[in-house]
């Protein structure tokens, strides 16, 4: 299963209802890392559920509840907690590393 497009409609949905640890990443619409991301959840399918937020002015209020001021910015939460942050690009490891932390 590779990333779902998260959106204002269906975020309590995909997002705040998972039982699962939820990797979200907030991107622009050209981001390399939305490819990467959507290559390691084909990977982790069934450990975690992974998204992508394409920032746009429909997008705006993700953004704003999690404080995302720079793109790409990665959240993994866990409980709808966010439990990690980064910003910036990350490598393939990078991504595992941060699924696999306690």
């Amino acid at each position: 299963m590779s990333a779902i497009i998260i959106n204002e409609k269906n975020y309590k949905k995909e997002i705040e209802r998972c039982k699962k640890p939820v990797l979200l990443s907030f991107l622009s619409d050209t981001g390399v890392s939305s490819l990467l991301l959507k290559q390691t959840a084909d990977e982790i399918s069934g450990e975690i559920k992974t998204g992508v937020v394409e920032l746009n002015p429909t997008n705006a209020g993700l953004a704003e509840k999690y404080n995302i001021r720079f793109l790409p910015t990665t959240v993994l939460l866990k409980n709808s907690v966010v439990t990690d942050k980064i910003v910036g690009n990350m490598s393939r490891e990078d991504f595992i590393k941060i699924l696999k932390t306690p």
